[in-house]
């Protein structure tokens, strides 16, 4: 009994010594992607958030669409879901909490965020396809999203300036 003590603290222990010997982990970013189920804005970015999470999603990148609309019912998420093929989570804020701690004000927005940090890194559209509710461009000229996540996939210095999402309003609760 002893031993069998002794053999468990001992292997505590050194367990213990080695994660302490360990280099930090690689920072986790998450992605929150504001989203509305009835929003043309939010269906139309919906290949283009599949692309971004197929190119950079892994165990430090994470993408989370985030669902504030009061009208917005669980079924509608699990549509949305499945009609556009959304391969990562979505959540309905129903109290609005991601909503409010973000500042999100407009459905598609994205907040790219450092949590050990505490650290909003991007915060804004997603690229600039819209210039103007219901008014597209024909050549997306700047990726905004994209570059700050290749960035952080390279480990480079996020110099992408905050752009204004366009698209449905968020009714605050």
């Amino acid at each position: 009994m002893k031993f069998s003590i002794m053999l468990l603290l001992s292997l505590f222990f050194n367990s213990f010594q080695n994660q302490a010997l360990k280099e930090p982990s690689e920072k986790v970013t998450e992605v929150y992607i504001f989203l509305e189920e009835d929003c043309r804005i939010s269906q139309f970015y919906t290949n283009t958030l599949n692309d971004l999470h197929q190119q950079f999603a892994s165990e430090h990148i994470t993408f989370t669409g985030v669902f504030p609309s009061q009208t917005t019912k669980p079924e509608d998420i699990t549509d949305f879901k499945k009609k556009y093929k959304i391969p990562f989570d979505l959540i309905f804020d129903e109290r609005q909490v991601l909503t409010k701690k973000f500042e999100a004000t407009i459905t598609p927005e994205v907040v790219v965020y450092q949590p050990d940090e505490e650290k909003i890194i991007y915060k804004g559209r997603i690229d600039d396809s819209y210039f103007r509710v219901g008014k597209r461009r024909n050549v997306v000229t700047a990726n905004e999203l994209k570059v700050v996540l290749d960035c952080i996939k390279n480990k480079h210095p996020i110099e992408v300036p905050w752009k204004d999402a366009i698209g449905c309003y968020i009714k605050l609760i």
